[in-house]
């Protein structure tokens, strides 16, 4: 073990090595994946009622956080709070058991849910919602400690929010999003700077090094595509009284040069402008429909297309961090069908809508 140590630290450097564990990690993800929610179940979950869907999750996977919340929460609030404590838990232990490069790739890929978390609690306080509601909608996913996210949580002010996190990689957004004027901006533009940041420092910690490197720096840009996409849709109409930089930077297909030219055109003149890329033809339905029915068609559709390409990524190197990826985004995405069940049934919502929201 001793030579095989030197041996790496003489090479590295000279040739391209991706240090960690990664046949153990592989090994474990794979056969978390293997319990996943199959397709072919969502069709016998769709027929339950909300207390055999609960049930069902506590004899399978979920059922550790089903037990240990069951008797503070019940029915749709307790699927929810159970499988997005599952998600955070799962996400913990791929991080703490794995090495060297991956377990630093891992994290940052990971840092996701620190965004998600910031922004969920910056929303939070400007809505004026007590902090024990704030802290229940957390998910402790990503780099940032239960302990830590609560402290975030239990501050009384947005600003004294932004100054706890003068320690960490969102220091530079929060400075950012201020200004000179050192004022609080609205919450969407430290939303916009923060996932700008978010991406900045995932790009710059996977250098295209090693060819699985640069599948994992490619699913990364063309998840930027999918959400610079989603933010013209959502936004051109506005196009005129946005006046800050909406667009995040590193995008595969779409540059934010060409993204700019797009905002102030019509729909009817977009899309046969996005007929070039790679993503069209798996959401062009969609995209045509998107007037009358609205961006969720769209979105699931890009889910779904990016889902495939991770499951791809992930099959032609089967020892790196790809199938780590594509098992993490798999997850992320049971979870979420999950909850979409629950609070469909719970809304009285029929089974073929709620069959269409879901990312199968």
């Amino acid at each position: 073990m001793a030579i095989m140590g030197k041996l790496r630290q003489k090479l590295k450097g000279k040739i391209p090595i991706e240090l960690g564990n990664y046949p153990y990690v592989c090994a474990r993800v794979k056969g978390k994946k293997s319990k996943l929610i199959s397709k072919d179940s969502y069709a016998r979950i769709l027929k339950m009622e909300t207390p055999s869907i609960s049930r069902l999750l506590g004899e399978g996977q979920y059922r550790e956080q089903m037990l240990a919340l069951g008797a503070k929460y019940s029915g749709v609030d307790l699927i929810e709070m159970a499988t997005r404590n599952n998600l955070a838990d799962v996400f913990t232990q791929i991080i703490e058991f794995s090495e060297g490069d991956l377990r630093t790739m891992i994290s940052r890929f990971l840092d996701r849910w620190d965004v998600w978390n910031i922004k969920t609690i910056i929303r939070g306080k400007s809505y004026g919602a007590p902090n024990e509601e704030i802290i229940e909608d957390l998910i402790p996913a990503g780099s940032f400690s239960t302990e830590f996210l609560r402290k975030l949580a239990e501050k009384e002010t947005i600003e004294e929010v932004m100054e706890e996190l003068g320690d960490t990689i969102y220091d530079i957004a929060c400075r950012e999003a201020k200004g000179e004027d050192e004022e609080f901006p609205p919450i969407s533009v430290f939303e916009d700077v923060l996932d700008r940041a978010y991406y900045s420092f995932l790009l710059e910690i996977v250098p295209p090094t090693t060819q699985p490197m640069k599948l994992f720096r490619m699913f990364i840009r063309k998840e930027i595509d999918m959400i610079n996409l989603r933010t013209l849709l959502r936004t051109r109409e506005d196009a005129e009284r946005i006046e800050r930089d909406v667009f995040i930077e590193g995008g595969l297909e779409l540059s934010k040069e060409e993204l700019d030219t797009f905002m102030p055109l019509s729909l009817e003149d977009i899309l046969p402008r996005l007929q070039k890329y790679s993503f069209y033809d798996d959401i062009s339905g969609p995209l045509k429909e998107v007037k009358t029915k609205g961006l969720n068609d769209v979105a699931r559709a890009l889910e779904k297309h990016h889902q495939r390409q991770a499951s791809r990524y992930s099959n032609l190197h089967p020892l790196s961090i790809l199938p780590v990826l594509d098992y993490m985004i798999s997850k992320e995405i049971e979870v979420e069908n999950i909850r979409i069940i629950a609070r469909g049934k719970r809304d009285g919502l029929s089974e073929s809508t709620i069959k269409d929201l879901l990312v199968i």
